[in-house]
């Protein structure tokens, strides 16, 4: 990438009255672009194996009849493979980070079901933060529904807005080099990841869970340029991501017909000299321009990766009733990522047993890159 393109990418700082002009758009319609419109068998096995997710129950059509599904269900967080969530419209030009999600799931999505998203702006809020001062959150409720217009997935989508590394206030992260492990260490990633629990059709009853336990962990890396490609395949980034015609259509109609274009975003990003999400895959875009301390991972991709955990743990008769999820640090290349879980508590609603659990993901070097919780339902004795 030339110096000339370095400097292509607008950097205006977070406006005194942005979070006025971020709050004048709520209840706005949006127009949302979906990646795919059916759960065939191969998009939702295009989107596990994305975040390294090789559960039979996910792509397998002989194993998954056997189970009381009767066949191929989705990863509960698949919704990111139907459309990405994102809702954060306006703010021309002001870099957006995912933040999170608050998911429910009401019914799992079955292969050759239909999914329809629908998507509305509801609120934002001013955030500061250790590498920046001045944020704001913007957050969608994100919908799907199937073919018979039954509510399968209910998701609160929660983004930063950040002004890039050269606007005042910007984000600065500092650049760090690709972390390197030895090769005993990257067997033992390897080993770990190769010889990952899954619990599959051996029951977990809620009467044998005890609160306190630890949930089995789930190692993901050295995080890696093809990591995201095989990621996009399943679940596209952005409705930015665009090849050859489509790139030159969508930037030709931010400048001349963007009532076309998904609105999720502002116009500027489909109109900017280099698409801003390309950070998540070059370097210079990522450091000069971005202010991360590297290319780095996808968001919702590290938030289905945290959920792996989970799906392993609970096996074919247990059910994720609800997920959150907070980004709080950037993965970058030559990571690791280690995921982790715990039940914190355990109850029964209306006869069904619950189980609540505390979530969480560390770098190789034990900091704290993603926290979460989930409430799963698992048969009672």
């Amino acid at each position: 990438m030339t110096e000339t393109i370095e400097k292509q990418l607008l950097a205006p700082a977070i406006a005194e009255d942005a979070l006025a002009q971020a709050r004048a758009l709520i209840g706005m319609p949006i127009r949302v672009e979906q990646w795919n419109y059916e759960a065939s068998r191969d998009a939702i096995r295009h989107y596990a194996w994305g975040i390294g997710d090789d559960n039979p129950l996910f792509h397998d059509a002989d194993y998954a009849k056997g189970t009381k599904w009767g066949g191929i269900i989705a990863s509960p967080t698949f919704f990111f493979g139907i459309w990405d969530a994102v809702v954060a419209p306006g703010l021309p030009d002001v870099q957006w980070y995912y933040s999170g999600i608050d998911a429910k799931f009401h019914h799992p999505i079955r292969r050759n079901d239909a999914i329809t998203a629908s998507a509305e702006y509801i609120d934002a809020q001013p955030l500061s933060g250790k590498t920046v001062s001045n944020m704001i959150v913007q957050t969608g409720d994100v919908r799907y529904h199937d073919q018979d217009g039954r509510l399968m997935t209910q998701v609160l989508s929660h983004c930063f807005r950040v002004a890039r590394q050269a606007a005042k206030g910007g984000l600065s992260y500092a650049p760090r080099e690709k972390h390197v492990f030895g090769a005993d260490e990257l067997a033992k990633i390897a080993d770990d990841q190769v010889n990952e629990y899954v619990r599959g059709a051996r029951m977990l009853y809620w009467d044998d869970v005890e609160v306190g336990s630890a949930l089995p962990s789930t190692v993901r890396g050295p995080i890696n340029q093809q990591d995201m490609t095989s990621y996009y395949c399943g679940a596209v980034g952005t409705s930015g991501y665009k090849s050859t015609k489509l790139r030159w259509k969508y930037k030709r109609w931010a400048n001349t017909s963007p009532e076309k274009l998904p609105n999720n975003y502002d116009k500027s990003y489909y109109g900017a000299a280099v698409l801003p999400s390309i950070g998540h895959q070059d370097a210079k875009v990522a450091t000069v321009d971005l202010g991360m301390p590297g290319p780095y991972d996808n968001g919702p991709q590290r938030c289905g990766m945290l959920a792996t955990c989970v799906t392993n743990w609970i096996g074919d008769n247990g059910w994720m009733r609800s997920y959150s999820a907070r980004l709080k640090m950037p993965v970058i290349f030559g990571d690791c990522n280690y995921f982790k879980g715990k039940v914190t508590g355990k109850r029964v609603e209306n006869g069904v047993g619950l189980v609540d659990l505390e979530l969480w993901g560390e770098n190789q070097f034990g900091q704290v890159t993603i926290k979460g919780s989930a409430v799963v339902e698992l048969p009672r004795r």
